[in-house]
């Protein structure tokens, strides 16, 4: 989920309150899936001299890629159906592992329904495949049990032990702009050149940024009219109003688990695909006070204590396009510890 709130409460060592506090506990939802269709996207006509050019072959072929997909949808509902993130680490990395990973330790805190939904199967159908002609990753779209459109990005690199782990897991609302491609090869783009107001590799401290400052620096690319810019800047506006004057919460930046940055050309733009990371501090400021975790933070550390400190990994999709301003069209995030 992009971010949303945990209530929890004032510890008094002195004398007794009852103030209420939140914090932020997001859990990303894991996909997986078999193929109703496979296909690749297609290509722009060809052109005369285009067409005397050889084409150019994929990081994988097509059938590779949907072996891929179908690995990891059966390894994936295995380990959901009994919360081993031994198994899953055998096909997640990065960010999405610490977020499946937290999910499962943070299991116990979900309703009896989302815990029986968790642990259904799911499959991934209407599956399209961006093979870029080179590297070491690739990304597909597809449904999850008929009805989540996903985005998804697998890597084979020596930061996933060299074998194809999926890496990112987003779930836009809107349909994406068309991939370019020649020969059903996907465009890559440049992680460090500027594609309109943003490069891709700007993208996770422009993020961030909306976090931390509400887009005084580089989050002020972002166009405000967008659903999910408004969500975060609301998170960012809200961030201490339950609190009144007896604390306050910021965000800080921190290091995504894997900095990896995926870019997709389009017509007149890029879709970019980045890490995100930031701790969310709350601060008693008042003496004698104390913070009581929540159901997610007690997790991780259920002692009350004068400041709290929780830390979550994620990632985004931006569009970046050639003119106008970025858009972010999903981004995820979990609580991945507290202390």
């Amino acid at each position: 989920m992009p971010h949303t709130a945990e209530p929890r409460s004032y510890a008094v060592r002195a004398a007794a309150a009852a103030i209420g506090l939140t914090t932020a506990l997001s859990l990303a939802a894991c996909g997986g899936g078999a193929p109703s269709s496979e296909r690749a996207p297609a290509s722009p006509k060809p052109s005369a001299t285009a067409s005397s050019t050889p084409v150019p072959h994929s990081v994988v072929t097509l059938s590779e890629a949907n072996k891929i997909l179908d690995n990891y949808q059966a390894v994936n509902n295995r380990a959901n159906a009994t919360r081993d993130a031994k198994l899953l680490a055998t096909v997640e990395a990065g960010q999405l592992y610490a977020r499946s990973k937290a999910e499962f330790e943070q299991f116990e805190t979900l309703s009896k329904k989302d815990q029986k939904d968790y642990s259904s199967p799911f499959t991934f159908t209407d599956r399209t495949f961006y093979l870029p002609a080179s590297g070491d990753w690739f990304a597909a779209q597809a449904t999850t049990t008929g009805k989540n459109h996903t985005l998804l990005v697998f890597e084979k690199s020596p930061a996933t032990g060299n074998a194809w782990k999926k890496v990112v897991s987003l779930f836009p609302a809107k349909a994406l702009p068309s991939v370019d491609t020649i020969g059903g090869v996907a465009q890559t783009a440049a992680a460090s050149g500027t594609a309109g107001k943003l490069a891709p590799d700007g993208v996770t401290a422009a993020v961030e940024d909306l976090f931390t400052t509400g887009g005084a620096k580089q989050g002020a690319a972002f166009t405000r009219t967008s659903d999910n810019v408004k969500s975060i800047l609301k998170t960012y506006k809200e961030r201490g109003e339950d609190l009144g004057p007896h604390a306050k919460v910021s965000f800080f930046p921190s290091t995504p688990l894997h900095d990896t940055v995926y870019a997709l050309g389009t017509h007149d733009g890029v879709l970019a695909i980045a890490p995100l990371a930031h701790h969310e501090e709350s601060l008693v400021l008042q003496p004698g006070l104390q913070i009581n975790p929540g159901k997610v933070g007690s997790v991780y550390d259920k002692s009350p204590r004068p400041v709290m400190v929780d830390s979550f990994q994620g990632e985004a999709l931006v569009l970046l396009p050639d003119k106008g301003q970025p858009d972010i069209l999903d981004y995820r995030y979990a609580q991945t510890g507290s202390r």
